[in-house]
């Protein structure tokens, strides 16, 4: 039988915990760490135009990392809803992170070189690079060689693209939004960026395809913070803990959560075996139990 999600609950603060007492840990002669600053709302980073994970129609804001938000606000107690900062780059996310006028941001994918400046929740889905392109390309290093290749600056995939396709021509945008203009103009062929939000994109430019069926560079999908605002991680991985427990009981509210923007009805198509047995492993590494044990 699956892990009741109280035995869950209770190895993971244990774990965070124990991760806080390390972080704040001083020497004896050092006078004992003030209280933790308590947290009661989020302020929240969102690009506009990255889905699967964030969209704005009106003035509601969608997308797979808002649920996560969502989750993660009720976590935190009260009836606040997360305070959404809108921002037109991934650069610009990173800076409201840095100076406090943000303390979160969902749907970034993992990278070390990000991990040196901002600290990484648990992941609630795993991407990697695709191609959405209107070329005739199947999207192997030797059939996209000398093509002009939209990136999203300072983004994961863009630093994927520029290691492992050296052959190629990359032109940078400011956000995800303005290369999806581009290839709908014609402007690029192809556009590197996650995995999932190829998918998700499909329908928004006629003709288009996401390539390669396996992707490159293959990495989790998470929140960030400050490394100062581990009250806020403890609470992040707790609320993300819980919704992929969830999901994995068959619980109806965590599922349509996910299923609404990955699962099988959406334009990711994800099976919920597949996302399920992603997250009895993201569970099972983290905690150390196996959610399936008997």
């Amino acid at each position: 039988m699956p892990l009741r999600s109280s035995a869950l609950l209770l190895a993971l603060t244990a774990l965070t915990a124990c991760s806080m007492q390390d972080t704040n840990s001083s020497s004896d002669t050092q006078a004992p760490a003030s209280p933790p600053e308590q947290i009661s709302s989020l302020k929240a980073v969102a690009v506009t135009d990255a889905l699967p994970y964030s969209s704005k129609k009106a003035q509601q804001w969608e997308g797979l990392s808002h649920e996560v938000l969502s989750v993660i606000q009720a976590e935190l107690g009260g009836d606040a809803s997360p305070d959404i900062i809108e921002v037109t780059s991934i650069k610009a996310a990173g800076e409201a992170l840095k100076d406090g006028s943000a303390n979160i941001a969902c749907g970034v994918g993992f990278s070390w070189d990000r991990a040196k400046e901002l600290s990484y929740s648990l992941p609630f889905a795993v991407g990697g690079v695709r191609f959405l392109t209107t070329a005739d390309v199947d999207g192997t290093p030797a059939e996209l060689k000398g093509m002009t290749i939209g990136v999203i600056k300072d983004s994961v995939p863009a630093s994927v693209v520029a290691k492992q396709l050296p052959d190629a021509e990359l032109k940078p945008f400011d956000s995800p939004a303005a290369a999806l203009d581009a290839l709908k103009q014609g402007t690029v062929e192809s556009i590197a960026n996650g995995a999932l939000w190829a998918k998700a994109n499909l329908d928004a430019v006629p003709g288009s395809k996401a390539v390669p069926e396996r992707p490159y560079g293959r990495a989790a999908i998470s929140c960030v913070v400050n490394p100062e605002n581990q009250v806020l991680l403890a609470k992040a991985n707790v609320a993300i803990a819980q919704l992929l427990q969830n999901y994995i009981d068959g619980d109806e509210e965590s599922t349509t959560r996910i299923n609404r923007w990955i699962g099988p009805e959406s334009s990711v198509g994800l099976s919920a075996e597949t996302i399920a047995s992603y997250y009895n492993a993201v569970l099972s590494t983290v905690t150390g139990i196996n959610t399936q044990a008997d």
